[in-house]
């Protein structure tokens, strides 16, 4: 096969076969495609460590891309190499080995600035406006959001909802995930929110997402989940973590920046709603009767 002549076109190359590759070879392409930079600062053990695949693999997989070793798809990266926004995570790897006698709140804390610092370069403003506008002029909102993620998609519902109507959290107790799917139309939208490994729902929001035409945002730890060929915008996050738990900080971190956006896309409309539920809510005793006047 013809070789990609920039690390750019390997990367779309990786995302366009990833599916179709053995499940070890897709592991290795994928840690490439979401940290290009250590396949230069790395020698090729420390990234299959990373990986988490045998260094035979990584081999297979250069050869599998057209390449004859590793040594010359190194070569492709390395002729320009450029720092980049996906160091952030490897940062705070690096800064919690080095220091243990903090214990592991601090390192969790180094950690979880890492991964915010690492939202904020991965996720252009034009790609959070682009998201923010998709999703506040659909028709409906559909929030993809399972196992650990639910956190996050719990957060976006929310605030969500007090921006604009018809905002649904998918698989809440009590509904169907495919009759939920099953009203989808191109008139709304998806926000899906996966780290992995991935829940098995994403294969049935990725086949509802096609069928219906429906507008996806995929907020992700990977640039090559199997939501991203039906992605109308992709946003990322880190999950990386001391602890023997992947964290959704950086996720919380772009909801609600997301939510933000929003509003600036709504305005009035937006703000008029947030001063009527806000009413409901003191004058129904959710909140505290107690409250500063304006």
């Amino acid at each position: 096969m013809a070789k990609a002549p920039t690390p750019e076109a390997l990367t779309q190359l990786m995302i366009g076969r990833i599916d179709s590759l053995p499940r070890r070879l897709a592991d290795g392409a994928r840690y490439l495609v979401d940290h290009p930079d250590d396949v230069v600062l790395l020698s090729m053990r420390e990234i299959a460590n990373r990986a988490g695949v045998a260094p035979a693999t990584l081999v297979r997989l250069a050869r599998t891309l057209g390449y004859s070793d590793w040594s010359e798809l190194r070569a492709l990266y390395a002729d320009s190499f450029r720092s980049g926004p996906a160091r952030y995570a490897d940062k705070a790897v690096a800064a919690v080995q080095q220091d243990k006698g903090a214990g592991l709140l601090g390192e969790t804390f180094r950690a979880q600035e890492a991964s915010l610092a690492y939202a904020v370069q991965s996720n252009a403003p034009q790609d959070i406006a682009a998201a923010a506008r998709t999703l506040a002029h659909a028709e409906r909102i559909y929030v993809a959001a399972f196992m650990s993620c639910r956190g996050p998609g719990l957060t976006f519902t929310y605030l969500c909802k007090m921006l604009r109507p018809n905002v649904e959290l998918l698989g809440t107790e009590g509904s169907s995930l495919i009759a939920d799917l099953a009203m989808l139309t191109e008139r709304d939208a998806v926000l899906s929110i996966n780290f992995q490994p991935y829940a098995r729902e994403i294969d049935l929001i990725a086949d509802a997402v096609s069928a219906s035409g429906s507008k996806l945002i995929s907020l992700s730890d990977s640039r090559a989940t199997p939501l991203q060929p039906h992605a109308d915008t992709s946003l990322l996050f880190s999950a990386e973590s001391p602890s023997f738990f992947p964290s959704v900080i950086s996720a919380v971190g772009v909801v609600e920046g997301l939510a933000a956006a929003m509003l600036t896309e709504l305005q009035e409309t937006a703000m008029e709603r947030i001063g009527r539920i806000e009413e409901q809510l003191y004058a129904s005793g959710s909140y505290h009767a107690h409250r500063r006047t304006r």
